[in-house]
């Protein structure tokens, strides 16, 4: 038996495991299409879903959007509160749920996009974003934070269970303290105004492509197989 985790979250929680301790243990992420996930033209992406030209732009995005507690728009939603007294050059943008018949009140213009089931779409919408804010309670790999990062858009989340795997603190993004959304602000902050903005994009993407390409993940399963099979031809 092999088993494979998307995290080393996950793979530490198998190992501490009374029964599948002492089972190998490989951890490979999720793939993603590095080259439909890319850097697009900003000024376009933002013409294509009707967003403000000129305004720094923080995205958030689930499934549920801010009805599911675990993915933490609560948290979000009191960080850019504080945001919005300090800066009125900010703007919102929610994908994966409809605009609720009560817009919340967080402090600056909020805009929600719907959902979107394809990759180009998807792709395009990071690439509008200056920053993508995942403030989830708990996540394997959260795929929204890869794929932003693929876009070359620096993420801001809490430096607890998956997103660990994921963000580079300080070199593609930001992990705040679990769970203060004084510090989720304080990541926001510091991606938006950091004069090496244009480095952390860059370096997302660099790690998307070193990390997540999905060659890069084949070639990881095919070790895995090759292994296997050699041990078994071994008995």
């Amino acid at each position: 038996l092999q088993i494979v985790c998307n995290s080393s979250w996950l793979a530490n929680t198998v190992k501490s495991s009374s029964l599948m301790g002492s089972w190998p243990v490989t951890v490979i992420p999720n793939p993603i299409p590095t080259e439909i996930y890319k850097p697009w033209p900003k000024k376009i992406a933002r013409n294509l879903f009707n967003l403000p030209p000129e305004k720094d732009l923080i995205l958030f995005g689930a499934f549920g959007g801010m009805s599911d507690r675990r993915k933490g728009w609560h948290f979000l939603k009191a960080a850019l509160k504080k945001l919005g007294k300090k800066n009125n050059n900010l703007h919102a943008v929610v994908f994966g749920q409809y605009e609720p018949k009560e817009k919340p009140d967080i402090g600056m213009p909020l805009t929600f996009i719907g959902e979107l089931n394809d990759d180009q779409s998807l792709s395009m919408l990071y690439s509008a974003a200056d920053v993508m804010v995942v403030p989830s309670l708990m996540e394997t790999l959260p795929q929204a934070a890869t794929e932003a990062q693929s876009c070359g858009v620096p993420v801001v989340a809490f430096n607890c269970s998956g997103l660990v795997d994921v963000v580079e603190n300080f070199v593609t993004g930001y992990l705040a303290k679990p769970f203060e959304f004084d510090d989720l602000s304080n990541g926001i902050e510091w991606v938006l105004n950091n004069e090496n903005h244009l480095i952390l994009s860059k370096e997302s993407r660099k790690r998307a492509e070193n990390l997540w390409n999905q060659k890069v993940i084949a070639n990881k399963y095919e070790t895995i197989y090759s292994k296997v099979l050699n041990n078994h031809n071994n008995i």
